[in-house]
């Protein structure tokens, strides 16, 4: 019998390494050690709660199309609340005092209305390119994406200097932010998690393949760091076999869920920009990894305590 892992707590533990890439821990430290575990090494997670949509949901989506729908409907109800709970924060930034309609649409499609909430929009445009792309049986166009949005990313200073291919992105600009979006990112990583529910390889394969290609993404990430080419740092031509081998590794073990560890991960997710702004504002810690762990602890007892109390509300 194999082993078994509890794969909610995976992503709890995967929530607590995000809040890494918005707080700069290692900063204190060096910042280039920083950058090299903040901008490459924990970029393989928000790719694993795409994939692990892409296990769950779409092979009933493809066989029930009202899955999809009703799953999008509850996606969109999180990412309207998240959007309100963040209003007051952005208008204290001034977000609304040079209103502009399609500013405001490329951040509620593509860029997320606060920074974090960019998953959303990506999830929902993500889940619908891949079901189609699924039930057409054009699966080659998941990485023909990826490959567009990783020269508006990480690779953008190796092609920026060729005037027709920088008018091409100059172009997709205008419409969002970054490529990192449900457009060009999610759709490779949902089709991921949906290819790994059908076919497995062994436990050897996938624990070598994810330790070669994790090297791999690391010798990646440092070349491009020091090349100086990145626009932003999500996506990397190695992420794509990191995430596959990743994934792979954990299915070759029995899966166990909890529900509430699933809902504080995911409050996680959505409140840990509240605590950092709140930390800034009240702490005089000076050392940006105790700065971390604070605002860690602080969004996941927020996050225990929100849970619980929506659990007694259902109990009424």
């Amino acid at each position: 019998m194999s082993k078994k892992i509890n794969i909610d707590y995976c992503r709890l533990l995967s929530a607590i390494l995000i809040v890494a890439i918005h707080v700069y821990p290692f900063l204190s430290w060096s910042e280039s050690f920083d950058y090299m575990v903040t901008r490459v090494m924990f970029r393989i997670f928000v790719p694993f709660f795409f994939m692990i949509t892409g296990f769950f949901l779409l092979p009933k989506a493809v066989e029930d199309f009202s899955k999809l729908k009703r799953y999008s409907i509850k996606i969109m109800k999180i990412y309207v609340i998240s959007t309100l709970i963040y209003l007051p924060l952005q208008i204290y930034n001034g977000y609304f005092s040079d209103f502009s309609v399609l500013v405001f649409l490329k951040d509620l499609l593509f860029d997320g209305t606060f920074y974090h909430l960019w998953y959303f929009p990506a999830l929902l445009l993500g889940l619908w390119v891949t079901y189609f792309c699924v039930r057409k049986k054009v699966c080659f166009v998941f990485l023909i994406l990826f490959l567009i949005g990783l020269f508006g990313d990480s690779y953008y200073g190796l092609i920026s200097g060729i005037p027709f291919v920088r008018s091409f992105y100059d172009f997709l600009f205008v419409f969002f932010d970054y490529t990192r979006n449900g457009l060009f990112y999610a759709p490779i990583f949902l089709y991921i998690g949906y290819l790994c529910s059908k076919r497995s390889i062994s436990r050897k394969k996938s624990h070598i393949g994810f330790v070669l290609c994790f090297l791999c993404l690391i010798l990646e990430g440092a070349l491009l760091y020091w090349l100086g080419v990145p626009r932003h740092t999500s996506m990397y031509l190695f992420l794509i076999l990191v995430s596959y081998y990743l994934f792979q590794s954990l299915c070759c073990y029995s899966w166990e869920t909890n529900e509430q560890v699933r809902s504080v991960a995911m409050f996680v997710y959505i409140l840990h920009p509240l605590f950092i702004v709140l930390v800034r504002f009240l702490s005089f810690v000076q050392n940006s990894f105790i700065y971390y762990v604070i605002v860690v602890l602080l969004t996941i007892l927020c996050s225990f305590f929100v849970v619980k109390l929506r659990d007694v509300r259902k109990l009424r």
